[in-house]
This record gives structure tokens, C-alpha cells and sequence, in this order.
């Protein structure tokens, strides 16, 4: 198999995201991550923690440590900014909310481009399919779990691909995103910044 390719440099996303969340002031120390909301997971971290349909496509980014070591969560609505400068090429519903797929002008030299993938979503106000933004501009907010399966909490799924350049963008969705002629998944935790820590299936987790 060959090695999977990255992107050159690390983005500062997560700085982006604590600072337009406030989370410093939350004593912001790292991301923390049940192991099932890691890229590759096989299983579920709701409900009856069942096998998902699918290895899992990215991260569930929801929850950090503070300086005192406890585990929290970000909040309903906290706001998203995009990876890198990029368009949005299109925008589905999901099972909590919408998903932004982002094109980005960085190529991998294969014929594929990169795209990051923003699940469980609400779209902010003016944003729509061909935006353009700029790295680190807030693009949505938290979709609400309420009402859903149980033990599921708001959480933004981010998803990291390079993504073949004959692809239309309106076929595009989380089923081929496992087609290895369509894209090549990224682990987004080899792109960001910032460290984490993986939590115990027991640890207790607070409201931020």
C-alpha cells in the first residue's frame, strides 16, 4: 500500500477555534478523544456503542481538557472556521445538521486536491454553496443534538481528503468518499495543531 501523502505544513485550525470560541478563557489545555471518535474507529460512542456502517471518515471534535484536567465539551452553536482558504463546492443535510464540503487550491501532485469535510452543522448566516472564505473564517456553528440518539452530543465531524480532480462536486458524499478512485481519506489529526489526549470510556464530561 502506499503511503498516504499530507499536506506540507499543519494548519493553525484549532488556534482559529479556540480563539473565536473563547475557549482560553475556558482554560482551554487540548482536544480529548473518546477512542471511538478517533479517525478509523469502528465503533459508535452513543447510543448502545454499536459497530458504525463504516470506519469512521475523520474525527468527532467535541471535547478538551482544561488546566485542571477535567474533560469537557464545546457548546451548542460554537463556531467553525474553515481549515485553509477554500470554496464551498456544496452542502448536504446530515443526521444532525448539514455538511460543508470545502475545496481547497492545494494539490497533492496525483491528479487530487484537498478537501476538509464540516458534518453536524448549521451553516452561518450568508453562507452557501460557492463561498469563498479565508483560513480561519467562521463558517458555521455546532447543529444541536437534541432529540437524537442517546449519549450523542453537538459535535463537529471534520473530515480531511484528497479528492480526485474529475470528481463532480455534486456527487460527492460520505458513502464515495470511501471509494479509493474518488479520494483518499486524511487523518485530520496528522493536519491540525494542538495536542490531545485519549479519555477512558468512564470519564466524566462537563458542560463547557
Amino acid at each position: 500500500m502506499a503511503e498516504v501523502q499530507y499536506p506540507q505544513a499543519r494548519t493553525p485550525f484549532s488556534d482559529y477555534l479556540v480563539a473565536c470560541n473563547g475557549l482560553e478563557e475556558a482554560g482551554f489545555e487540548g482536544w480529548a478523544f473518546f477512542p471511538e471518535m478517533l479517525f478509523g474507529a469502528q465503533g459508535q460512542w452513543w447510543g448502545d456503542r454499536g459497530r458504525r456502517p463504516r470506519p469512521h471518515e475523520g474525527i468527532d471534535l467535541c471535547l478538551y481538557t482544561d488546566k485542571a484536567g477535567q474533560a469537557l465539551r464545546l457548546r451548542e452553536s460554537s463556531r467553525i472556521p474553515v481549515m485553509f482558504d477554500g470554496e464551498i463546492v456544496k452542502i448536504e443535510e446530515d443526521f444532525l445538521g448539514e455538511s460543508l464540503y470545502v475545496c481547497h487550491k492545494i494539490h497533492d501532485g496525483r491528479g487530487r486536491r484537498l478537501f476538509t469535510i464540516y458534518g453536524h452543522t448549521k451553516p452561518a448566516n450568508g453562507v452557501g454553496t460557492g463561498g469563498r472564505f479565508r483560513q480561519g473564517e467562521v463558517i458555521a456553528t455546532l447543529a444541536s443534538a437534541e432529540g437524537r440518539s442517546a449519549g450523542v452530543f453537538a459535535h463537529l465531524h471534520l473530515s480531511v481528503a484528497w479528492v480526485s480532480e474529475t470528481q463532480p462536486f455534486k456527487e460527492l458524499n460520505w458513502e464515495n468518499l470511501h471509494d479509493p478512485g474518488v479520494a483518499v481519506l486524511l487523518d485530520p489529526l496528522h493536519v491540525m495543531d494542538r495536542p490531545y489526549k485519549i479519555l477512558a470510556p468512564d470519564t466524566r464530561v462537563k458542560s463547557g
